[in-house]
């Protein structure tokens, strides 16, 4: 039950960063917003990690660096997305990213209860059907809104699945040192992007400050994340955590006013249903 408590406060944490960063990128410079939340949340990591042992071998440190550097990808390819579509649509799809994680468990020994397997596509379908939205076509050969964006959140689905693997084996190695590790490089790995890009980084002090909260939220998520991969099932626990759209579609719908559809709504029950199955078949 520890575990899965762990991943819903990694959904929360996630859910509610996912709908602010997109949010401020419409408002400022999108490298404004990445580097502002990395660098808040590596302060979180050290502060999280004062004092804990932060060595790691050879590879749980390589697992570190590819989660951070993953992370780093996923987060600039969710937030470019962010910025024309729609939060309710795309924070699903890159949440679909959980696939990764689930045959990759599957394939190296995770043995989920029979319960737990029933939960595990429960929420993989409910995220699916939270992402659709009904085709609002203005004209001829017109896209839907829901198109804007997609390129960009199915990479980051891809990345953040990548991220969710690497992270989990490296928290097995060290659950502090993980933490540490993949935020170097996060924070690195989106400064040397920034400088490639020549992006531009001016903001009022008082927008930038706001985008330490997202990378506050990022971080706790995440060191939950890795305890939660620790004491329970990979396949089991990255599903859970990748509960965080129901949180950004439900932000979005009350401060945004986007309105969900019914198969949305179906989408969103159905996750919360996967997650009794998940909670049910976890024992004590």
């Amino acid at each position: 039950m520890l575990a899965i408590l762990l991943a819903l406060g990694t959904a929360l944490g996630y859910g509610v960063a996912n709908y602010l960063a997109p949010v401020l990128g419409r408002r400022m410079p999108l490298a404004v917003v990445l580097l502002g939340g990395q660098l808040a949340g590596l302060v979180v990591s050290l502060a999280v990690t004062a004092g804990a042992d932060v060595t790691m071998d050879g590879p749980g440190l390589a697992f570190a660096i590819a989660a951070g550097a993953t992370n780093a990808g996923a987060l600039a390819c969710f937030y470019r997305a962010g910025r024309t579509g729609d939060l309710s649509v795309l924070s699903p799809i890159t949440s679909s990213g959980a696939i990764v994680p689930v045959l990759v468990g599957l394939a190296t020994g995770d043995r989920p209860s029979a319960v737990q397997l029933a939960g595990i596509p429960v929420v993989l379908i409910g995220i699916a059907l939270a992402a659709r939205r009904p085709r609002m076509a203005t004209g001829p050969g017109a896209t839907a809104p829901a198109s804007r964006g997609l390129g960009w959140a199915l990479l980051a689905a891809l990345l953040f699945g990548a991220f969710l693997t690497t992270y989990a084996e490296a928290a097995a190695d060290s659950s502090p040192g993980a933490l540490l590790w993949s935020r170097v490089a996060l924070l690195s790995g989106t400064a040397v992007g920034v400088l490639v890009l020549r992006a531009p980084v001016r903001a009022r002090p008082r927008d930038g400050a706001l985008t330490a909260v997202p990378g506050l939220l990022l971080a706790l998520g995440t060191f939950a994340f890795g305890e939660a991969s620790r004491v329970g099932l990979l396949s089991v626990v990255s599903v859970i955590a990748t509960l965080n759209p129901v949180i950004t579609v439900g932000l979005a719908f009350l401060l945004l006013h986007e309105r969900p559809s019914r198969t949305q709504r179906i989408g969103a029950a159905l996750a919360l249903v996967g997650i009794g199955l998940l909670a049910a078949g976890q024992g004590p």
